[in-house]
């Protein structure tokens, strides 16, 4: 049975515990200088997410185990789903046992910089940095952070106008559902960046760097 493209979150992230992971922001910008002293910025393309993830240490044929599904990613032609197990849900709600299998959806879209949100359960609360995730155009998958601090309508559960960060992506729109709960993002292992560490005798940890693609 081939392998899916990309690989669930159980059957790959989910496999092991993390010791330590960080999810960076790379915006694709252009600097240039104006003949006045001014530095301006300009975006060339999305800001997309960088991860790197260290395991916790894994017993020699666990670690090779998923080396091995490292190396079925052909380098970077295959893909990855991956979260930010810093976050998986929201600090509010740290088991997601409040939301539970509730499904909130994307609201009105004022710009993509300013979303609101329909289906959270009543009064919920969403702290600041929150990640979420919508899938869309099939197969493609947004990761965003809510840059405000909301609280969902205690009677409706809507949230009105946030800002949120990176901008969404023009192709998102309707009401998608919004995952709260583990959002993943689609991610190609960096080729080169995974390897082994030995930890003692029967255990090894691994190391792998990662950046978001919007790819099909």
């Amino acid at each position: 049975m081939a392998l899916a493209n990309p690989l669930a979150i159980a059957d790959f992230y989910d496999r092991f515990r993390v010791q330590d992971v960080t999810f960076v922001q790379g915006p694709q910008q252009q600097r240039s200088a104006t003949g006045g002293g001014e530095t301006r910025y300009a975006d060339r393309a999305p800001s997309l997410w960088k991860a790197d993830v260290t395991t916790q240490p894994l017993l020699n044929a666990e670690a090779e185990g998923i080396m091995a599904l490292i190396n079925s990613r052909g380098g970077g032609l295959k893909t990855v789903l991956l979260y930010n197990s810093r976050l998986p849900y929201p600090s509010s709600d740290p088991k997601g046992q409040i939301i539970g299998a509730t499904v909130p959806k994307l609201g009105v879209i004022t710009d993509r910089l300013h979303v609101a949100f329909t289906g959270f359960p009543a009064g919920y609360l969403i702290p600041l940095g929150t990640y979420f995730s919508i899938q869309f155009d099939t197969s493609r998958f947004y990761l965003g952070q809510f840059a405000e601090a909301r609280t969902a309508n205690p009677i409706t559960g809507t949230v009105g106008a946030t800002e949120v960060w990176p901008p969404l992506p023009a192709s998102i729109s309707g009401t998608p559902d919004v995952v709260i709960v583990k959002p993943p993002a689609k991610f190609r292992i960096e080729p080169g960046s995974a390897f082994l560490s030995k930890e003692g005798g029967l255990h090894s940890t691994i190391k792998f760097s990662a950046e978001q693609t919007y790819s099909r």
